[in-house]
């Protein structure tokens, strides 16, 4: 089997039924297998004990780190490190959010390297409304209350970090954004929050961009790349082609687009398979070490 001693990706997900971190294994990008029989393997256990949008990065000693939602009102998102995918630190809330007056909420953070300010640089949503007053749980005004835009930290050493600032806004609503080197630049994914939760809307789907910089301009904002009603965005070159996965959320499965050159992209026809019930994925590549020592103790 493709992954039993080669470098393997790493799916990273939280499932509707477990809001907590899960991983699958592929050696390709599209056909993924479940680990410890799709059950989770590391539980929300700070804030609102919910790990929604799991995301790690491997920072340049080798050191994994996991970001998260911290449920659906948070200021603050979840941060543990490892040096094995398999044990974890305690999990701490860093309170990105919490001098921003205004904050409603900080969703899917990520994070990447950024090679001209030589730090980390992570990302995530948040609306920031500070006279909205209005009931948050009525979902007539779900939507208008949540006009998201793209915040940024920078840290060096993920002990100290800069204040929350703008990273991204294009002038309407947007979540979801995750950013890969891309030769001397970088290539964003991000969904467009425009429309209806609903078939046949309009936007509700993901874009890309570009940057010659980690802290931007993103410009050529496209078209949407994939259907409407689809979120999650992860992106990551394979074989020598762009991927990108994305989760049909309110259709429940996934599905897979390719690209050449980043910006124009095109359905995969190939096989793929997707660990049940999947959403909002992560994906990096480990090393021969780490995936042995994860198929080892979390085969099934």
């Amino acid at each position: 089997m493709i992954w039993e001693n080669a470098a393997v990706l790493v799916m990273s997900y939280f499932r509707a039924e477990a809001e907590a971190l899960h991983f699958a294994v592929s050696g390709d990008g599209l056909i993924w297998r479940a680990l410890n029989a799709n059950r989770p393997i590391l539980n929300g256990e700070v804030g609102a004990k919910s790990l929604r949008d799991p995301f790690v990065l491997q920072d340049e000693r080798g050191v994994f780190h996991l970001l998260a939602t911290n449920g659906w009102r948070a200021d603050s998102i979840i941060h543990a490190v490892s040096s094995d995918l398999l044990h974890w630190s305690d999990q701490e809330l860093l309170p990105v959010m919490q001098t921003v007056p205004g904050t409603r909420n900080c969703w899917a953070p990520e994070g990447f390297y950024d090679r001209e300010a030589a730090c980390y640089r992570l990302i995530w949503s948040s609306t920031v409304s500070a006279n909205d007053r209005r009931d948050w749980n009525s979902v007539a005004t779900w939507a208008s209350a949540h006009d998201h835009r793209i915040w940024q930290t920078t840290t060096r050493d993920f002990q100290t970090y800069t204040p929350a600032a703008l990273f991204f806004d294009p002038g309407y609503s947007v979540i979801d954004a995750t950013v890969a080197p891309d030769g001397d630049g970088y290539l964003m994914a991000f969904k467009d929050e425009r429309g209806e939760n609903h078939l046949g809307t309009t936007n509700k789907a993901i874009r890309v961009c570009r940057s010659p910089r980690g802290d931007g301009p993103w410009t050529d904002i496209s078209a949407p790349v994939t259907p409407p009603l689809t979120e999650g965005p992860a992106l990551f070159r394979q074989d020598g082609r762009w991927l990108l996965l994305f989760d049909h959320f309110a259709e429940g499965f996934y599905d897979a687009a390719q690209s050449e050159d980043g910006l124009h992209w095109t359905p995969i026809a190939e096989p793929k398979t997707f660990p049940p019930g999947a959403r909002h994925a992560g994906v990096l590549k480990v090393s021969d070490e780490i995936s042995a020592g994860l198929l080892s103790h979390l085969r099934g």
